[in-house]
């Protein structure tokens, strides 16, 4: 699964919004929507809240056991 697909996933599982994301990086949520465009690459900072979001998600289902 690539990158804005990823995104999309934990925007929709955490109910979050443009505007709610951008409320909490001190951006307007136009801004939020231009950056994660599907032709752009997605920011660093984006990337890692995606990472650490699928992390704690497989921690919550296994119970923290690999």
């Amino acid at each position: 699964m690539n990158w804005h697909n990823r995104y999309k996933e934990m925007k929709s599982a955490l109910k979050l919004t443009n505007a709610d994301i951008s409320e909490i990086i001190g951006n307007t949520a136009d801004s939020v929507k231009s950056t994660t465009q599907p032709n752009k690459e997605l920011p660093r900072w984006l990337k890692l809240a995606i990472v650490v979001y699928e992390r704690m998600s497989e921690n919550v289902i296994t119970g923290g056991k690999k």
